[in-house]
């Protein structure tokens, strides 16, 4: 069975990261088998999903590929912004040292897989990649949002975020049933889709319901890849992307 992983990746080695996995080839029978987050080193995380057998797409909130000439971001604030979803600068992040995800990146080339994907956006199915995604991105086009969803952690008082992140919660919990009823199975999934759960964290606690849910939405976004790739595409190039829904067309 392919595996779909998602990971919301720390910055920082000490910090942790939200990771899901899925495995399955249908919506019938496509199950969650692992949530949580996670404190790892690079090498711990690559060695993990290098440990995957046959297919895996692994959906990475990080940058994956950085060189000088990485445009995508302010282009994403050109397409976005009218969301309120702009992206990070990864030529920032870089000169702060925050490498995390493009160091993920060569850990992964070095295992032997691909951070192209564009041979699975044009329907190869067999493939073992690593590409990067943007939650707020994924958001504004799976959930069809006019405005960004507000619920991360440390941006507002949790009095503000409480609302956004039962919002997330709700709406991913309406695209987990349309796209993927059994994943709902899952014992964790139920939890952090509780809006009960968000009523009372705090700190950390909240941290960690955040970063799963990133998790989850990575995830379903390399199954939904895997399975419909023409309802996504490419931003960006190969100097730096990210890949994201296909906006919705009326009618």
């Amino acid at each position: 069975m392919p595996t779909f992983v998602g990971l919301d990746l720390a910055w920082k080695a000490e910090n942790e990261s939200g990771v899901c996995w899925l495995e399955g080839d249908s919506p019938e029978n496509l199950r969650c088998t692992r949530l949580e987050t996670v404190v790892r080193d690079i090498d711990g995380h690559a060695d993990e999903l290098a440990a995957i057998a046959g297919t895996v797409v692994v959906s990475i909130d990080a940058p994956v590929l950085y060189t000088p000439a990485r445009w995508v971001d302010t282009y994403i604030n050109r397409v976005f912004g009218r969301f309120n979803a702009s992206a990070h600068s990864a030529h920032y992040a870089y000169r702060e040292g925050r490498r995390a995800g493009i160091e993920l990146g060569y850990a992964l080339a070095n295992r032997e897989f691909t951070l192209d994907p564009r041979p699975l956006l044009d329907g190869n199915r067999e493939c073992r990649l690593g590409l990067e995604v943007y939650p707020h991105t994924l958001h504004v086009r799976l959930f069809e949002l006019k405005e960004r969803i507000l619920y991360k952690y440390g941006k507002k008082p949790l009095d503000v975020l409480r609302p956004g992140m039962q919002q997330y919660q709700s709406l991913l919990r309406d695209l987990l049933q349309r796209e993927a009823p059994r994943v709902l199975e899952h014992s964790e999934i139920l939890r952090v889709l509780d809006h009960r759960v968000v009523e009372s964290a705090i700190g950390k606690d909240y941290k960690r319901v955040e970063d799963s849910l990133d998790g989850v939405t990575c995830a379903v976004s390399a199954w939904l890849m895997w399975n419909e790739p023409k309802r996504w595409e490419l931003l960006g190039d190969m100097g730096g992307y990210i890949v994201v829904p296909r906006e919705s067309q009326p009618g």
